[in-house]
């Protein structure tokens, strides 16, 4: 049986990350099957996420974690690795244009989106919005006004 992971990393931006991450990956039994890496020119920081499948069943997470952890040090990495069953518990925050929230609802409901959403949080009252899938999900109106907006 095979186990799918989640590594997202960030650090200082410099040459060779991808290939390190790529060749640790693989060598501890790790087949990529989505990665995405995004370069902030005006911070210097690099941002990193992989979904791998764990081939080997000696590398489980908790021994992915423990051998991940010299190299994200000597990088300077702020990371997590997961297993990707884990569902996440989200926050989702809104503005008036409700479009987005109500495609993230759907897609959470239809097990899209494999999350907990715990809350939703706006600065407009939820009468403002046009969407009928909010259902039970607790709902917190944040107004801001132009004197407030800084705070």
């Amino acid at each position: 049986m095979t186990q799918v992971c989640i590594l997202t990393l960030s650090c200082a931006d410099r040459p060779g990350l991808v290939a390190t991450v790529a060749a640790f990956l693989t060598s501890h039994g790790g087949n990529i099957l989505e990665a995405q890496q995004y370069d902030d020119r005006d911070s210097g920081l690099f941002f990193m996420r992989v979904v791998a499948e764990l081939t080997d069943p000696s590398n489980g997470i908790d021994e992915l974690n423990a051998a991940f952890r010299p190299v994200a040090n000597e990088h300077g990495m702020d990371w997590t690795l997961r297993d990707a069953a884990e569902r996440r518990r989200v926050l989702l925050l809104v503005s008036k244009f409700d479009h987005c929230l109500g495609d993230l609802l759907y897609r959470h409901r239809i097990g899209e989106l494999p999350m907990d959403v715990v809350g939703i949080v706006s600065n407009h009252p939820m009468a403002s919005l046009n969407t009928t899938m909010i259902g039970d999900i607790p709902y917190h109106h944040l107004p801001v006004t132009r004197d407030t907006k800084a705070q």
